[in-house]
């Protein structure tokens, strides 16, 4: 018993120490400032007890251990652990976790935390770059900051875009690309020979900051006048060594793509049967054709057929492949005798002879003459599609590998890369190997030294377009032009009568290529009498590049608060452009061409800084002084040779004769060539702020550069700027509950843009042996030309830098512990001395016509913003979402009084305007061009990328036949003295000058302006969404407003407008929506079906009624939406990796260029930031991707 007594008492005394162990814990939770921190999480850690903190920041928690750990947790500060003790109270102060305030932000020459920035920036995500599949970083760039702007030159692999900030400051379209800075070093860029961003592997990069005011690029002087892109690889850093690798595999495919056209046999057949109605019943004359009266009016036999419909009907029918523009003389028209069904009970009785013989159809029709629709009976034999041939889905991979670390004296990061990119289109692809070495190393307690070294090595090999040039939009080697181009009627592969394919030897389909399908008809024509796969396979178009580039520095300690900093850089590329067109088909033939290209550049950079930092009390004062010296020396090497031995054996000795025209393609033209650039620079910072809350700071750069003549050599570019935290006035400590910082910052400056221009100061040496040889078949010959020459153009002898005076007005904010974070800005940046042709007609004799000068200003003017907010924040569960936009115009103010012509009422140009071509277009007016074309209409005060073009009407109801505004002349209605006739036939002689007439002469339509080619707004918006182990991103980028003319669209109008002419796609558009007697609300002008190569189609020789030569009706809303990449991830567990000594393991799914969203479905707008005529011209489009990937560390 008394044993139980015992136990039972320490049984008691055991519960009591439980009981008193586990007594209740209360207290407050506060911040810095003593708010109550409302909804703070109060946890024990380990368990999941826990409570929330009241409206007073109070919070009570029962039954807690001493020696527990509480877990003390809000959004927006820093987590808290706090050892239960013997007190029951425990209050807690949490800090500010703002992360905003305390980050740190690449700048020009160095560093500096983002509060203190007095310039406008953006830092982007170096995340968003990394996670896009592209080829460069520029197409990632897209959307990533507000008044970034990208646009595409090419969707092949590997090729850059063009990139703008905040629009465009120049008359000057090529001097318009912002700067790229890697590791401190300025780039030379330009998308055939420079292409820094697609040598650089994204896995490498650390930090991409966007500057785009004087205060923030003025310190790179000449080059700042479009803004900076500062990219800033990794390094390693202090603590245990982390070896990452990562890989992706994947499928590319084409992205956004649409013919827009007729893409079914059957209504091609439909289309073409209603344009032969349509010429027989209406046309005039038996051609076909709308007529011309005596006052020159178009019409058309509308008002009296020339048949009953019944007969019109039974007609085209019968003759569906054999009119070509006569009612009695019958042979093969433009659908080539190309038959894709079996019409049961037909007769082909033959019509024509030789290759114009065809048949006229009886007993069954292929088209039903009652309904106009393909006959119920007839079996289809084949669907014809280029695409099937030309396009793939390409597999593609990716690794790379890198290893970082280090210790307190030693830094370390080195990397390696592979990417094999092949593209859906055959013989197109992309390959990158590329490697990275930075180490820093702390030698001496004052002494750091380092080194990065980066090597890489890429190979593009592109569609071969034109000789010497991609020739967008061409004919010669354009894929896109053969699959866009190709009617549904047409087969692919030869075929039998049964529509079964016809083998070769080896039991392979044979292309189409060789007039020998069959065709119950006769001789059905090939869409192309070269075997085009066999080109695009053969032919080469192939750009070697490889680049090192060599940074080392040493930095020097002293004196407590300086710092002396020596830079060393090298970047050596070495260029080989390779061109090859085979003998056997395509316009090399029969000789065949080869050419290469070589270019070799390096360039040697040395940068001295000397800083100095330091406090005192609420004082803060740091400056700059430095030295930067640049030497650039290129050669570049031509060589082209003829007259292939081996066919589709594409190197150098497998041709005999020298420089020669290769079948109407002439071969890269020999010769060689020496390019040295040096620039000098002095440069000074200083920066003051008074207690975090005002700002001042100041920059200067004297710039000397060696294309310019030494008087003009020297160039002064500066800035000023100024700051003020009003979030830190202690009138506002009221609002710092939730406002955590506000900076008001201005700036002002002046920087330099010289980009587009070349060396003219004789530092550009040229020699030429140009051997245009009179060849034979063995290649001999006596050379008929050579020349020597310095590269000096025609410029005024006071040529300089273009010189841009900005202005910027901001606001950084950061509001609820950062959970929202954000940026307006205002912007005005005027160019004084903007780069201009003039005319110099005393000089035309020599064969000179402009000279460029710093004759022009432009003011480019807008505002941006910038927004990011945590939406959600908590332990498992956050959400965030980031949004930009920019609105801009840039706006021509003056250019030299002797430039703007003459006015008087006789003219039909604005008072004070002229216009310019958009890209390759003539001027309006001029005689290749005369009254076609679409232009920018110039003028003091106006858009710089104000179009100008024809308008369409409509259809007139009485002949059917298009409508275009014009705009009533003086000479319409005032004979003019000269000639002794009023213009334009005197049609418009009742009519005032000013009067807007509709008028049925293509010749007459006037120009109207449009619109800008200028965007209202641009932008990008990401989300990022994190659950437990699983991560899901978005990255998009948007467009609004603008305009752009797609010449794509015009010729699938004037196709349809045209059956009869030449093979191009006809636009779907137009089915069922063009106009004839039934239809007569139809947007479309009546079909017709003339001969072929029917010159009177033109009408008078200008512009055509399918408004294939401009008008508006090709003009489209340049506005988009684009999904750049949709990225879902899960991390496993680290309680599972650590079992197999895996850091992290991360799985992945990525897909880019998802989708697009544009008013012409199948165009992707961001081709042209200019609304020109190459935005959809048979362009290559981007590729869609999707890849699936793993990220291990260990």
């Amino acid at each position: 018993m008394g044993k139980r007594f015992i136990t039972a008492l320490l049984a008691l005394l055991l519960v009591g120490v439980q009981v008193f162990a586990q007594s209740a814990v209360s207290g407050k939770v506060t911040d810095e400032t003593g708010e109550p921190c409302v909804g703070a999480n109060v946890l024990i850690k380990g368990t999941t007890s826990g409570t929330m903190t009241d409206f007073d920041g109070n919070y009570s928690l029962p039954h807690v251990k001493q020696g527990a750990i509480l877990v003390i947790s809000s959004i927006g500060y820093t987590t808290e652990e706090v050892k239960v003790g013997s007190s029951a109270v425990i209050n807690v102060v949490l800090q500010s976790d703002n992360r905003y305030l305390d980050e740190v932000v690449v700048v020009a020459y160095g560093t500096q935390k983002k509060k203190d920035v007095t310039g406008s920036i953006t830092d982007v995500k170096s995340d968003i770059v990394a996670i896009q599949n592209t080829t460069t970083v520029s197409r990632a760039l897209e959307g990533a900051a507000p008044g970034l702007q990208v646009s595409m030159v090419d969707g092949q692999p590997g090729y850059d875009m063009a990139i703008r900030l905040r629009g465009v400051s120049s008359t000057n379209g090529a001097s318009a690309a912002a700067l790229v800075v890697i590791d401190g070093v300025a780039q030379q860029t330009n998308s055939t020979y420079e292409n820094p961003l697609s040598q650089l592997d994204p896995n490498d990069i650390a930090s991409v900051t966007v500057l785009k005011d004087a205060a923030s690029t003025a310190l790179y002087g000449s080059r700042a006048g479009n803004g900076v892109i500062l990219i800033t690889t990794k390094r390693g850093s202090e603590g245990k060594s982390k070896i990452s690798f990562q890989s992706r595999w994947g499928w590319n495919s084409i992205g956004n793509y649409n013919v827009n056209s007729i893409d079914t046999a059957a209504e091609y057949y439909e289309y073409a049967w209603q344009s032969i109605y349509n010429s027989y019943r209406y046309g005039v004359n038996g051609t076909g054709l709308p007529g011309v009266d005596a006052n020159g009016n178009y019409y058309t036999n509308i008002a009296t057929p020339n048949h009953t419909d019944e007969e019109a009907r039974l007609f085209a029918s019968q003759h569906l492949f054999d009119y070509n523009g006569s009612e009695t003389q019958f042979q093969k028209n433009a659908l080539g005798n190309n038959m894709a069904y079996n019409v049961p009970g037909a007769i082909y009785t033959p019509t024509g002879s030789g290759s114009n013989a065809s048949a006229t159809m009886s007993g069954a029709y292929l088209v039903d003459p009652v309904t106009g629709k393909i006959n119920k009976d007839a079996r289809l034999l084949y669907n014809g599609d280029a695409a099937d041939i030309m396009f793939k889905k390409a597999f593609r991979q990716e690794y790379n590998l890198s290893a970082s670390g280090g210790s307190d004296k030693i830094h370390y990061y080195a990397s390696l890369g592979y990417q094999d990119e092949p593209s859906f289109l055959i013989a197109s692809s992309y390959k990158r190997y590329s490697g990275r070495m930075n180490v820093d190393a702390q030698a001496l307690k004052w002494l750091k030294i380092g080194a990065n070294v980066g090597y890489s090595k890429t190979s593009t090999r592109a569609q071969a377009g034109k000789w010497g040039s991609r020739q967008i939009g061409g004919a010669y080697g354009n894929a896109m032009l053969h699959v866009k181009g190709w009617q549904p009627i047409e087969p692919v592969y030869t075929i039998d009568k049964n529509g079964d394919y016809v083998l070769d030897a080896n039991g392979d389909k044979i292309l189409n290529t060789k007039n020998a399908s069959y065709s119950p008809l006769g001789v059905a024509t090939s869409p192309y009498g070269s075997d085009f796969k066999y080109i695009a396979e053969t032919n080469i178009e192939r750009q070697d590049i490889s680049t090192w580039t060599t940074r080392l520095f040493a930095d020097v300690n002293f004196l407590k608060y300086f710092n002396f900093n020596v830079n060393f850089n090298m970047d050596e590329s070495h260029w080989k452009r390779t061109m090859y067109v085979n003998s056997v088909a395509g316009r090399g033939t029969p000789n065949g061409g080869f050419g290469i290209k070589t270019y070799q550049r390096r360039i040697i950079n040395t940068q001295q800084i000397l800083t100095y930092n330091q406090d005192f009390d609420k004082h803060h004062v740091d400056a700059m002084l430095g030295h930067e010296y640049e030497d650039l020396n290129r050669d570049d090497l031509n060589f082209g040779t003829g007259y292939e031995l081996i066919p589709g054996y594409a190197i150098a000795g497998n041709f005999i004769g020298r420089y020669v025209n290769a079948g109407g393609e002439n071969s890269t033209t020999p010769g060689f060539s020496t390019n040295i650039y040096r620039t000098e620079s002095y440069l000074s910072r200083f920066n003051y702020n008074y207690d975090s809350k005002y700002y001042l700071s100041g920059s200067l750069r004297r710039d000397a550069a060696s294309k310019f003549t030494k008087d003009n050599r020297w160039g002064t570019f500066w800035s000023v700027g100024a700051g003020w935290r009003f979030s830190e006035e202690s009138f506002l400590k009221e609002m710092k509950t939730w406002l955590d910082n506000a900076k008001l910052r201005a700036s002002y400056g002046v920087t330099g843009n010289s980009n587009g221009l070349t060396s003219y100061y004789l530092n550009h040496y040229w020699y030429y042996a140009v051997a245009t040889w009179q060849t034979s078949s063995s290649g001999t010959g006596v050379p008929a030309s050579t020349a020597i020459r310095t590269g000096n153009d025609l410029v005024r002898s006071d040529l300089t830098w273009e010189n841009i005076h900005q202005f910027d007005l901001g606001l950084d904010f950061s509001v609820l512990r950062s959970r929202i974070t954000g940026a307006l800005d205002f912007y005005d940046h005027k160019t004084v001395n903007s780069l201009f042709n003039q005319s110099v007609s005393p000089l035309a004799s020599a064969g000179y016509t402009t000279v460029l000068g710093n004759a022009a200003k432009v003011r480019n003017r807008g505002f941006e913003i910038e927004l990011d907010a945590d939406i959600i924040r908590k332990k498992d569960l956050t959400l965030s979402v980031g949004i930009n936009g920019t609105h801009y115009r840039t706006t021509l103010l003056s250019v030299p009084a002797d430039q703007i012509p003459n006015y008087d009422e006789t003219m039909d140009l604005p008072k004070g305007c002229w216009t310019v071509a958009t890209e390759d277009m003539a001027q309006a007016g001029t005689a290749s061009h005369a009254g076609r074309g679409i232009f920018y209409l110039r003028g003091e005060g106006k858009d710089l990328f104000n179009l100008y073009m024809p308008k369409y009407a409509g259809v007139d109801e009485k002949s059917g036949l298009p409508l275009y505004w014009h705009r009533v002349t003086y000479y319409d209605v005032n004979m003019n003295e000269t000639t002794g006739v009023y213009e334009h036939g005197g049609r418009y002689a009742n009519y005032k000058v000013g009067d807007n007439v509709k008028t049925d002469v293509a010749a007459d339509a006037s120009y109207y302006e449009v619109g800008s080619a200028t965007p209202d707004w641009i932008g990008g918006l990401t989300l990022s969404l994190k659950w437990k182990d699983f991560d899901f991103s978005v990255v998009s980028a948007y467009q609004i407003g603008g305009k752009f003319f797609s010449m794509e669209y015009s010729q699938h109008l004037f196709r349809g407008s045209s059956m009869g002419r030449q093979r191009i796609p006809v636009s779907k558009d137009l089915v069922g929506n063009t106009w004839n007697p039934d239809n007569t609300s139809a947007y479309y002008p009546m079909q017709w079906f003339p001969s072929s190569g029917a010159s009177s189609y033109y009408l008078d020789g200008s512009l055509l009624p399918g408004s294939h030569n401009y008008t508006d009706m090709s003009l489209f809303d340049a506005s988009y939406f684009r999904v750049k990449n949709v990225t879902i991830g899960y991390t496993l567990p680290k309680k599972l990796t650590k079992k197999v000594n895996i850091s992290a393991l991360r799985a992945f799914v990525s897909a880019d260029n998802v989708l697009i969203f544009s008013q012409q479905k199948g165009v992707d707008p961001t081709f042209s930031t200019i609304g020109g005529k190459e935005v959809d011209t048979f362009i290559y489009p981007q590729m869609q991707t999707l890849t699936i990937g793993l990220n291990l560390d260990f």
